[in-house]
């Protein structure tokens, strides 16, 4: 259980979460169709066979030159997170630790206060909100006043939120104030995964990426309800070895920020800000991510930085240079599943913290068809939120929440 205390490093300072830079104290942001024959006039056209007649049309493909348009639905203090709670409504976060539902005029008044409890400077403060699957609890990760990750439990019933019962699920100690992660979202599984950074620092000084005994640089996988504090689920993919974490679900991540699953095809994105080159999206079904090794600190994307590559690498099924016409720190998003905007359907979307556009991926199989910067444009947006109908919205740093919607 990780009761023990450890460290870790994020995203979120003046420069925000998601630093590309190197100084621990002062973190800064981080990287035709065919031709069917006709019966004769004296034929009967062939009946169909049963597979035929069930086979269903091939989906159009994304079109990624869809006009958008951004809609204002918010204005907050630095929101950092959403989810949707049982009652259907989108709950968003902001760093400095309350929870407002968004109502048809804005945010709503807070319904959970942190404020005391948490801190914003480096890249700290309320990081990660979920609600677990059967709508029972309201999962908070945040950094405590001295910096150190927790991850609390708050009890929802038929009145909704409800703070006094509380309890805190799982903690660790954070070294610096950068790469702490802080992420979270429950699985189709039911489970509840945490992203955590390599522990902060230029590097990985702590070689944490790589090493299996601690839970930074990796992505945990816990039961919050299945035991006190939590349980550990028998499929994670070091239960079995000695030495290892057992929550560890993947690993070598150096700091994952934002991470989802697409609901219709069970695969897990994985947006990592890199160091000085590469900022990378990886993705894999859910099931063969179960211990992948996503390369830190032995690769920074298809590059090596303390190299070799390792047997097992996962490389990054996107990459784009730290610093370049996208930006120097990515913000990871979603899958689009929405409604509103059928031309979007299965495109992942996601954002840079310094460049700011809407950008656009089409996976399939693991192999990358096309990638595209969408019409609009955010500024400094830390991350993406999805509403109870999979549309999706995007939350800038400075305060503003958009909605995306179709031009």
């Amino acid at each position: 259980m990780i009761t023990v205390r450890r460290a870790t490093a994020g995203l979120v300072g003046a420069a925000l979460l998601i630093s590309a830079c190197d100084d621990p104290q002062a973190p800064q942001l981080d990287d035709d169709p065919p031709q069917v024959e006709q019966p004769t006039p004296d034929e009967e056209p062939a009946e169909p066979d049963d597979d035929e007649a069930a086979a269903e049309p091939e989906p159009d493909a994304p079109d990624l030159s869809v006009e958008l348009a951004l809609t204002e639905v918010a204005a907050m203090d630095s929101p950092t997170a959403g989810a949707v709670g049982p009652d259907g409504t989108l709950y968003l976060a902001e760093r400095a630790g309350t929870v407002h539902p968004l109502t048809g005029d804005g945010a709503g008044e807070a319904v959970v206060d942190l404020s005391q409890e948490t801190t914003t400077d480096g890249e700290r403060g309320l990081l990660g909100l979920a609600f677990a699957a059967d709508g029972s609890e309201l999962y908070l990760s945040f950094t405590d006043p001295d910096g150190h990750t927790r991850l609390d439990a708050m009890a929802v019933g038929d009145d909704g939120i409800d703070p006094e019962q509380r309890r805190t699920v799982l903690q660790l100690d954070q070294p610096y104030a950068n790469h702490n992660g802080g992420d979270i979202a429950v699985g189709p599984d039911g489970l509840l995964y945490l992203g955590l950074g390599d522990g902060g620092g230029a590097g990985d000084p702590l070689e944490a990426g790589q090493d299996l005994t601690t839970p930074l640089g990796a992505l945990l996988r816990v039961d919050p309800q299945g035991a006190e504090p939590y349980g550990v689920p028998d499929d994670n993919p070091f239960v079995d070895d000695e030495g290892a974490a057992d929550e560890i679900y993947a690993y070598g991540l150096r700091n994952p920020w934002r991470f989802s699953f697409d609901e219709e095809t069970d695969e897990l994105w994985i947006a990592d800000v890199g160091q000085d080159e590469r900022e990378e999206v990886n993705v894999q079904p859910r099931d063969e991510a179960a211990g992948a090794n996503y390369g830190w600190n032995l690769m920074e994307g298809t590059l090596e930085f303390a190299g070799p590559e390792p047997d097992d690498h996962v490389p990054p099924v996107y990459e784009y240079e730290t610093g370049g016409d996208i930006g120097c720190a990515i913000t990871g998003g979603h899958v689009y599943r929405g409604e509103a905007i059928d031309e979007l359907t299965g495109a992942y979307l996601f954002s840079d913290y310094c460049g700011g556009g809407l950008h656009a991926l089409v996976v399939e199989d693991g192999e990358l068809l096309e990638e595209a910067e969408l019409t609009v444009s955010g500024e400094q947006v830390v991350s993406f939120a999805r509403d109870a109908d999979g549309e999706l919205y995007l939350l800038d740093f400075g305060g503003a929440v958009h909605r995306i919607d179709p031009a």
